[in-house]
């Protein structure tokens, strides 16, 4: 957890703020615009300015001002499928046409067939479910397609402080001013993984043009975050304490990690796992005889809550099981893989594989 203290003495400081009359600038404060742009350096490698940078409600708040502001009706928008679901139903609701594309270890297939869109919406860093990392020369051909059809690529960068021994891969909002895709990404960061979702706050790097018309969205909508929230966030990030907090997290995630993958290695040829190098979650791909809603139910009973795939994906669902570790310690998350170890032997000896024990 976040250091108590810088927290508390954050907030303090906040409030002996003078308080003002005004709404503030739509775009967020001068100081955590500063501070999320320096931050987004130190992290993740993105030379954004503060005049780049929109603080918004979080990574949903900006898709919809994305959507409101820089979408002509009834656009056609790639996701990548599976997907974020919440993200997809944003789009549809606004009543854009989603294609679905798929994605492999390699992050969303990019090719000369995929086909031309005003606008893709991707989790380059850790693919939301899957967890795979699109490679980088997958970055460079999507960043050709965006040039190739004057489209918009929205960077969703949801947990990418959180990697385990995995080398940093530069974000395509870096890799777009090398490339004739310069301007056309929308970086979405956010500070829900990195401190608490409770403060309900994340931030759009743009381009000058773009920027100009999320701003104006953004006051038409609700005038722009609320200040004191602002005050002390920024107190929290210029001094330092979100930076040593993502350090001793990721330390702890790690551990989380370990656990976790090491009470699972009993399950060569029932199961593996994919996206174990970054995030907050792995994915557990199972045997095609063990069908993962059956394996979901089972573990239910046993106290261990999974999800399947079915409601990412618009299709047939890959058959595996989303493990979620943000919220664990080592020891919970190693006695959940236990569990996890057993009832799948179990189910695989039901299924006539092999006669697994469950002890």
């Amino acid at each position: 957890t976040l250091d108590r203290r810088a927290w508390r003495q954050a907030w303090a400081d906040a409030a002996r703020e003078d308080v003002s009359g005004d709404y503030g600038d739509p775009a967020g404060t001068p100081a955590l615009r500063a501070a999320l742009a320096a931050f987004a350096g130190r992290q993740r490698g993105l030379g954004a300015q503060a005049e780049d940078v929109l603080v918004t409600g979080g990574t949903l708040h900006a898709l919809n001002l994305i959507v409101r502001a820089l979408l002509p009706p009834g656009s056609r928008v790639l996701m990548e499928n599976p997907g974020y679901r919440a993200a997809r139903q944003v789009l549809l609701d606004a009543g854009h046409e989603v294609i679905p594309v798929p994605v492999d270890v390699d992050g969303l297939i990019v090719n000369p067939d995929t086909p031309p869109a005003r606008l893709v919406y991707v989790t380059p860093s850790h693919q939301f479910p899957l967890g795979s990392r699109m490679c980088l020369p997958r970055r460079l051909e999507l960043l050709d397609w965006a040039a190739r059809f004057d489209a918009l690529i929205v960077e969703d960068d949801y947990d990418g402080e959180f990697r385990y021994g995995a080398p940093p891969l530069p974000p395509l909002a870096a890799l777009a001013a090398q490339t004739g895709a310069a301007g056309r990404v929308l970086y979405l960061g956010t500070l829900s993984k990195v401190l608490t979702p409770s403060v309900r706050t994340g931030f759009v790097v743009a381009a000058p043009p773009l920027h100009a018309r999320l701003v104006r969205a953004r006051t038409l909508l609700d005038f722009g975050p609320p200040t004191a929230v602002q005050s002390a966030l920024t107190h929290l990030l210029t001094g330092g304490h979100v930076d040593r907090h993502i350090r001793r997290s990721r330390r702890w995630h790690a551990q989380v990690r370990a656990a976790l993958t090491a009470s699972l290695d009993g399950l060569d040829g029932l199961a593996h796992l994919g996206g174990i190098e970054a995030g907050l979650h792995v994915c557990l791909h199972l045997h095609p005889s063990l069908p993962a809603p059956v394996v979901a139910a089972e573990l239910a009973t046993q106290g261990v809550h999974v999800s399947t795939l079915d409601t990412y994906t618009l299709g047939e669902a890959p058959n595996a099981l989303l493990l979620g570790h943000g919220g664990l310690s080592a020891a919970q998350a190693s006695a959940g893989g236990r569990v996890i170890t057993q009832v799948v032997r179990s189910c695989a000896t039901r299924a006539g594989l092999a006669p697994y024990s469950d002890a």
